[in-house]
């Protein structure tokens, strides 16, 4: 009879469905991530746009038309010109240095959204793990306790023991049937929904059966996460372009002070009696930073900008040490718990069923007892596979919080 307590019952062959997939299929299709993508994208080309002079200008005059004709091709003048703005020196190196800083940043965000939804696909992938597992140990339950019920039913057919034996295996074996469509028709299709719409997939898209996976072992100290999560954390890494981006935003606004330039090449005709006369010019002009006051209040206000980005950068380097501390607590936690019921609980709960079975079976022990101990073994091993999945998703939080992968399995 002890064999029984440690053969699972497989329902079925199914395909297989690996985390790394997963992950490699939601980094590909998932509308969000790619969206964050596009953003970066958009960003990068804007850099060369703000380091180009802006296009120069084109203009043509006619004076001294005809009061009878108003016709322009009459005019005895015509004046065409091209002029260029040149800004100061620095200026545009400034706003390419700004808008490259903007990119960088939006690759920063991509990369913390793509790391989030990755968390979220993992915990909805160890979620289903355990779905899986609990379809699992109920339909190996199911199979165990229709070999009591026929034990039941033989101690029952030559009196040792009364009906109630046989009828409450019956109502232990509907109970877990109840369960069990619970389970399949309820819990499943909705996390595989989940799953899908997360792959962006048709809802009912068919899905393989999540992988086993081994206890993830962490190699790392506190420490060592701390400085991990500085260097690697996107979030904080993008909140550093910003500082940077201020940076030069506030000495393009000192700048301000110089003036830009203007060239201008003319030309002039005009109809004389003895054909037409041209004459050719060129102009230099700038503009005068006159009105100082403006651009002091413009200094003032990035001074500002900088200062208040330099204090969320700080609030988010308190903030990620708090994070990485929590999910460091939590991911110890479940390791603790899950090492608990694998190494104790679950050997233990085997053994007291397989005693109360031989109990059973030799008349020392009533049928009650025997379904305390299977209910034992029962909420042990979901127990157990539930805190593995929980051990799976505090993995993946902390992976997120720091910003890359950790573990070995």
């Amino acid at each position: 009879m002890f064999g029984i307590f440690l053969v699972w019952i497989v329902p079925g062959v199914s395909e297989k469905m690996s985390l790394e997939e997963v992950v490699e299929e939601v980094v590909k299709n998932n509308p969000e991530i790619l969206a964050y993508k596009e953003k970066w994208k958009s960003a990068k080309n804007r850099i060369p746009q703000a380091r180009w002079w802006n296009d120069p200008q084109f203009s043509i005059g006619f004076e001294e038309i005809p009061e009878e004709s108003y016709i322009l091709g009459d005019a005895r003048m015509r004046m065409y010109s091209v002029s260029q703005l040149i800004p100061f020196p620095g200026k545009l190196t400034l706003m390419g240095k700004i808008a490259g800083k903007d990119a960088d940043i939006a690759k920063e965000l991509y990369k913390e959204k793509k790391n989030e939804i990755i968390a979220k696909v993992k915990s909805i992938y160890y979620s289903l793990f355990f779905i899986h597992k609990a379809i699992e140990i109920h339909k190996e339950t199911k199979e165990l306790i229709k070999k009591f019920a026929k034990i039941a039913e033989t101690k029952y057919t030559v009196g040792e023991v009364s009906q109630h034996d046989v009828l409450k295996a019956q109502v232990e074996l509907s109970l877990i049937i109840d369960e069990l469509i619970t389970i399949e028709k309820e819990k499943l299709p909705a996390k595989e929904t989940e799953l899908n719409t997360i792959l962006n997939r048709s809802p009912h898209s068919p899905l393989g059966v999540p992988e086993e996976f081994g206890i993830p072992k962490l190699k790392y100290t506190k420490k060592e996460l701390e400085e991990l999560a500085f260097l690697n954390r996107p979030k904080l890494r993008a909140i550093k372009y910003m500082v940077e981006k201020d940076n030069y935003a506030l000495i393009l606004a000192k700048m301000q002070y110089l003036p830009d330039f203007m060239v201008k090449i003319k030309q002039e005709e005009m109809l004389m009696p003895m054909g037409t006369e041209t004459t050719r010019g060129v102009m230099f002009s700038m503009n005068i930073p006159l009105w100082f006051w403006k651009k002091w209040f413009k200094i003032k206000e990035k001074h500002a900008k900088k200062r208040s980005t330099e204090l969320s950068y700080q609030a988010m380097r308190n903030k990620v040490l708090f994070e990485v501390q929590d999910a460091l607590a939590k991911f110890r936690a479940s390791e603790r718990r899950v090492n608990l019921f694998k190494t104790s609980i679950i050997p233990q709960a085997e053994q007291v069923l397989k005693s109360a079975t031989i109990a059973y079976e030799t008349g020392k022990v009533d049928f009650l007892t025997l379904m305390e101990s299977e209910r034992m073994l029962r909420e042990a091993k979901l127990k157990y596979y539930r805190a593995l999945a929980t051990h799976g998703i505090n993995l993946a939080n902390l992976e997120r919080v720091v910003g890359i992968s950790l573990t070995e399995q």
